[in-house]
């Protein structure tokens, strides 16, 4: 259903992978996790337009559209012929590449000159060539778009994510966390909201959840909650039903 190319080594800050979705005619649909949150996508839509429903409705897919934050798993439904590329980026990244908050570009509709104005390309240039030739140009494309950017500010939001994940930090208050990283509360606020259109608290919710199911896949043991900062079963599982729709139980049957 699916096919994952991985980006190259300079780009994997930026880049989580690229994907092609290309269905055979027996096949209706894909549940697609890849797209949980908090990953935006671009997709490049070709061929016929293609469903996409989640908690929040369906919409129609027919133009080159920035996708996320997916709150919730979405189902994909594919009509037979549709051919689509897409860039799963890594959270946090596309900000510094679009220069405007989260919170508006989700499901955004853009033509492939907004997104990469100098590529000078049309969907023609798809259909035409292999993915391989169209990630090289993508890559260049990210590469200047980023290196544009404002890097101060996502070297310290990188900085927020790995004091989150280091195993210390799970309930550690938004005040404390500022005061490690060496600025004010209120411009770690700022810089959160710019890079993921959260607080800093929202963040930390939802990387230790995600870290949470990760870990109990891997063990088996779901009772393992009070390590990632939960204070009872019933708040483990209020949290992981705000990020992910489901109950753990429910998800890891999944």
């Amino acid at each position: 259903m699916y096919r994952l190319y991985s980006p190259p080594e300079h780009l994997a800050d930026i880049v989580r992978y690229y994907w092609l979705l290309d269905l055979n005619p027996d096949e209706h649909g894909l549940t697609e996790y890849l797209f949980a949150y908090p990953y935006v996508n671009w997709v490049f839509t070709l061929g016929t337009p293609y469903m996409v429903t989640d908690d929040v409705g369906q919409i129609t897919v027919q133009e080159t559209r920035v996708l996320g934050l997916r709150t919730n798993f979405a189902e994909y439904l594919h009509p037979a012929g549709n051919l689509t590329f897409g860039i799963t980026f890594q959270f946090g990244s596309t900000l510094s590449i679009f220069q405007e908050e989260i919170r508006e570009l989700t499901n955004k509709v853009l033509l492939q000159d907004e997104i990469l104005p100098s590529a000078n390309w049309l969907t023609s240039f798809f259909r035409d060539t292999k993915p391989d030739v169209f990630m090289e140009t993508l890559n260049d494309q990210i590469q200047k778009l980023y290196h544009a950017s404002d890097q101060k500010g996502h070297i310290l939001w990188k900085q927020f994510v790995t004091l989150l994940v280091n195993g210390t930090n799970y309930s550690t208050s938004a005040i404390q966390l500022s005061k490690e990283l060496g600025v004010s509360q209120r411009h770690l606020q700022r810089v959160t909201l710019k890079y993921s259109g959260l607080t800093p608290k929202q963040v930390q919710s939802m990387l230790r959840c995600r870290l949470a199911i990760r870990s109990i896949r891997q063990t088996g043991s779901v009772f393992d909650f009070f390590h990632w900062g939960y204070y009872d079963q019933n708040h483990f599982i209020k949290e992981v039903k705000r990020w992910s729709g489901y109950t753990p139980k429910q998800l890891l049957s999944l």
